[in-house]
């Protein structure tokens, strides 16, 4: 398995990033086992939004990544957190290009997204989106 599962109940799924590999059919997976039961196009933004926020991680920022998938049914979201060990590298949205292969993950997780941001710590940040299970 190319991802360890570190922790997980019905509610939280937290996954540890391995370096070098970027496990995102394991990060789908893992994300579609958390949401079993849950209307199928909240399970798919969720798994975009987690395959993305996870490849701009191994894209675009230091290692010490980790990710977490939050059900959160008072608020009535999915949240997505991806951390890694760049504290001040921090997203930005772009603009699709017709050529362009790169930069269109931030316009999908802000398409699919209630809301998203990150958070900024001394030696990490957090960039999280949350997705609406309201259908």
């Amino acid at each position: 398995m190319l991802m360890g599962v570190a922790g997980r109940s019905t509610e939280r799924l937290d996954l540890v990033l391995p370096e070098g590999v970027l496990p995102l059919a394991n990060v789908r997976a893992e994300v579609r086992r958390l949401l079993r039961g849950m209307h199928e196009n909240v399970v798919v933004d969720v798994m975009v939004v987690a395959t993305e926020l996870v490849s701009n991680a191994y894209h675009h920022a230091a290692p010490n990544r980790s990710a977490r998938v939050l059900c959160l049914p008072e608020r009535e979201v999915v949240r997505v957190e991806v951390d890694d060990g760049t504290p001040g590298r921090f997203p930005q949205l772009g603009r699709m290009g017709f050529l362009g292969r790169r930069q269109r993950g931030l316009l999908l997780v802000n398409g699919l997204a209630q809301v998203w941001g990150h958070n900024r710590f001394p030696d990490s940040k957090t960039v999280w989106a949350d997705v609406s299970t309201v259908r």
